[in-house]
């Protein structure tokens, strides 16, 4: 007999229709307004203070929260762009708007490095005087802003791609306002101006590390790769375990719309014997997935075995 395949897309409403936590994504919004705010004042105080001191170290920084808050401001729109509903163009509504979002951010920091190497190479043919005591007072500021906005963002960077990508960029310019200090205390003591070029290298090393990782990130989601923390092998092996009746699972997919969003596809053969065994199978996998992988988009297609043909 000819076997016959049955599909079913119908979860319970709670599992399939789940989507990130909107509480938790109004509060990451409120918490990156802070941080625009944050980030624009400093842009200001840096900039002026890199041109009265003269030091490229600072112009970098400057240059590094202007990117931070180019990054935030992307991602306020995106964010507010993706909690449009869905339309039957696009069923997933506006989700992927975060993770381009994302990406644009990891190609900003790569732009941002190559004028940091630009304008170093310059400084260390062409050294110039720096007004070290000035350019140590404006980085002491610039940590302490920075320090600032990452207790802002500190409870929401696990939790969304795009706010990790923000606390990534700001995490690098905490670091680089370190370096900044460092070097005005070298060239308050030496009176060398290289090292003023030296800590510019020094930021932009930092800033290339983070932006290969948020770009890779970004395109990993886009090319609808297994979220990082999830093994197809072990997923199927919890379904096997927990469903006896299942015999095989093939053309397994599972991807991430967005940050902790997830989907999953799935053909199962097994041994029903019934519709209302289908059916029961699919309720019981919809709950195991969704209670342990936190899966709430699932389509599984259940095929009966030949021994329990559902068309004899």
């Amino acid at each position: 007999m000819k076997s016959q395949r049955f599909t079913k897309h119908r979860p319970e409403p709670h599992a399939h229709h789940e989507h990130p936590d909107q509480q938790e994504r109004h509060l990451a919004i409120r918490r990156l307004k802070w941080t625009l705010l944050v980030g624009l004042a400093l842009v200001l105080f840096e900039a002026v203070g890199s041109w009265l001191s003269n030091s490229l170290a600072l112009l970098a920084d400057a240059f590094h929260v202007s990117a931070d808050v180019a990054a935030v401001s992307i991602t306020i729109v995106a964010s507010f762009l993706a909690e449009r509903p869905q339309t039957p163009k696009r069923s997933y509504g506006y989700y992927r708007l975060e993770v381009l979002a994302a990406l644009f951010n990891g190609l900003l920091l790569f732009g941002m490095v190559g004028f940091i190497f630009h304008e170093a190479y310059v400084r260390f043919n062409s050294p110039e005087e720096i007004k070290s005591d000035l350019m140590l007072g404006v980085a002491i500021v610039g940590l302490l802003a920075n320090i600032i906005m990452l207790l802002v963002l500190k409870p929401s960077h696990q939790h969304n791609l795009n706010v990790r990508g923000a606390y990534t960029h700001i995490v690098g310019d905490t670091i680089s306002s370190v370096a900044v200090i460092v070097g005005a205390v070298g060239i308050y003591f030496t009176g060398q101006g290289w090292i003023d070029a030296a800590a510019s290298l020094f930021v932009s090393g930092i800033l290339m590390v983070m932006a290969f990782k948020l770009t890779w990130d970004s395109i990993h989601v886009l090319l609808e790769g297994t979220p990082k923390h999830m093994d197809p092998l072990e997923i199927e092996k919890h379904l096997r375990t927990n469903c006896p009746q299942i015999v095989d699972i093939h053309d397994f997919h599972v991807w991430e719309i967005t940050s902790h969003l997830f989907a999953m596809t799935a053909h199962v053969e097994a041994k029903v014997k019934s519709l209302d065994d289908t059916r029961l199978l699919i309720d019981e996998m919809n709950a195991l997935i969704q209670k342990r992988y936190g899966i709430g988009h699932t389509t599984f297609q259940v095929e009966p075995t030949l021994e329990n043909d559902l068309s004899k």
